[in-house]
């Protein structure tokens, strides 16, 4: 994986979601952050074994249209974000609910299927699956940091969060350009 897929990575698990919700909210409530970012990993970890092996399954153009389907979703989030308040994050932010939640996060499908090239060799989806680990431990962190310090600021992280959802959606889209060439 090179450069760009890492950038892509942490967009994705960077952007609001569900999984960094409860993050935030767990933080907020001073719950161990040790235990939530170990629920967080063993989420996506389940999640991404399982998209990693069945992802040879996949027809390319299924791919193209998860990408599409999922760059449109992203920006539809983003504008809705950066235009209209945000409820606050919910009040459930233990470990088995970040758990739970996480095994089901599309995110994980994304990562596993848009980002991680197709012709990685099968030694190298072991990185993939590490790198995921390691990009969402550096992820959930940085969303139990904000749930520490945001008491005030809900309408500036939902128009930074709204950006960053938009962004992704653009980076996801970009193998997609040549092919609108055609």
């Amino acid at each position: 994986m090179d450069n760009p897929h890492f950038l892509e990575a942490f967009l994705l698990f960077a952007a609001p979601g569900p999984t960094n919700a409860l993050l935030a909210a767990g933080e907020a409530k001073r719950e161990n952050a040790i235990r939530l970012l170990v629920a967080q990993a063993c989420g996506y970890g389940v999640a991404a074994t399982f998209w990693l092996s069945l992802r040879s399954l996949v027809p390319p153009a299924a791919i193209q249209a998860v990408q599409l389907a999922a760059a449109a979703w992203l920006v539809i989030l983003g504008f809705r974000l950066i235009a209209v308040k945000r409820a606050d994050a919910t009040e459930s932010g233990g470990a088995i609910s970040i758990l739970a939640t996480t095994a089901l996060n599309p995110k994980a499908f994304i990562y596993c299927v848009a980002i991680v090239p197709m012709d990685i060799e099968a030694a190298a989806l072991g990185i993939a699956w590490i790198a995921l680990l390691a990009v969402t431990a550096i992820t959930g962190s940085m969303w139990l940091l904000l749930g520490g310090r945001l008491s005030g600021g809900k309408r500036m992280a939902d128009t930074i969060a709204g950006a960053a959802l938009i962004a992704f959606a653009l980076l996801l889209v970009r193998p997609l350009i040549p092919l609108s060439g055609i």
